[in-house]
């Protein structure tokens, strides 16, 4: 049996069975630092559309008629609330005169956002004043 000599040795074990040397060990990996991440930019200052509002679109006539029942409606419950105020009532009559007033600053509220609520919550006060109006003696 004959060995090829080399530069690395082999050994014979059995006949025409060659061991390899084990192969060489490669250099340690030099560890990289990770890639630096870009610096996140801060978020550019998103400006949020308005909400768009559903609103009914009036006419000229309509927008002034609808001022109009809005406004004589408040006058009446002004009136009624001052006549009321001047009356000795007792506390379901308190009452009545307190839901009056809430109804009375919601439609003044609404009036400039929404005109049709404020003319239907003014109507509503007008008849619960009215109403309360007709049932004292």
């Amino acid at each position: 049996m004959e060995t090829v000599e080399t530069s690395q040795e082999l050994a014979v074990l059995d006949p025409g069975i060659v061991a390899f040397p084990p192969p060489p060990r490669p250099a340690p990996a030099t560890r990289r630092p990770p890639p630096a991440k870009p610096a996140a930019a801060p978020p550019a200052a998103i400006e949020t559309p308005a909400t768009p509002r559903i609103a009914q679109i009036f006419t000229p006539a309509q927008l002034r008629e609808n001022n109009r029942i809005l406004d004589e409606s408040l006058d009446r419950v002004e009136r009624a609330l001052e006549a009321l105020g001047k009356r000795n009532l007792n506390t379901e009559q308190k009452d009545r005169v307190a839901q009056i007033r809430d109804f009375q600053k919601q439609a003044k509220q609404a009036r400039e956002e929404d005109l049709v609520t404020a003319v239907s919550l003014a109507k509503h006060a007008d008849l619960l004043a009215q109403d309360l109006l007709n049932r004292l003696p």
